[in-house]
């Protein structure tokens, strides 16, 4: 069984496609996906991407220590986890956070074949976008 961030008892052990199509429709997506565990309706877009770069950054070495950074499964999938985020609750944060910045460089760096010559300088500009983000959401 793995670990979620945000994640909150299932009121239901599986869901029908359409109970998710309406899950989704009543959280706000456009597309109709879920890409969050446990998304709500009322969740708050802040909270929720906030908790994503968290989850994240639990994977990562410490700033500065960038070139030491391990590339394993378990970072890509937190990109990837912070991607379905964004998807999910990005149109809804204030203006001022570079929700396409970090969803691009989150993109890039979630990718098993993303060159490992990149992935430094992509870290260290993923850092910088994901402050801009927390500041914009109130939280620093």
């Amino acid at each position: 069984m793995g670990l979620s961030a945000c994640q909150s008892p299932s009121p239901r052990p599986s869901a029908s496609p359409a109970a998710v199509s309406s899950a989704s429709t009543a959280s706000g997506t456009t597309s109709g996906a879920v890409y969050v565990t446990g998304a709500k309706a009322g969740d708050d877009p802040c909270a929720r991407v906030v908790s994503a770069i968290g989850y994240l950054g639990l994977s990562l070495l410490p700033a500065g220590q960038e070139e030491a950074q391990h590339w394993d499964g378990d970072v890509r999938g937190r990109f990837g986890y912070l991607r379905g985020a964004l998807a999910m609750y990005g149109p809804h944060l204030p203006a001022s956070a570079p929700v396409a910045t970090v969803d691009g460089l989150a993109e890039t760096l979630s990718r098993a074949d993303t060159a490992g010559s990149r992935r430094t300088d992509l870290l260290r500009r993923y850092r910088k976008a994901s402050a801009a983000v927390l500041g914009a959401c109130g939280r620093s």
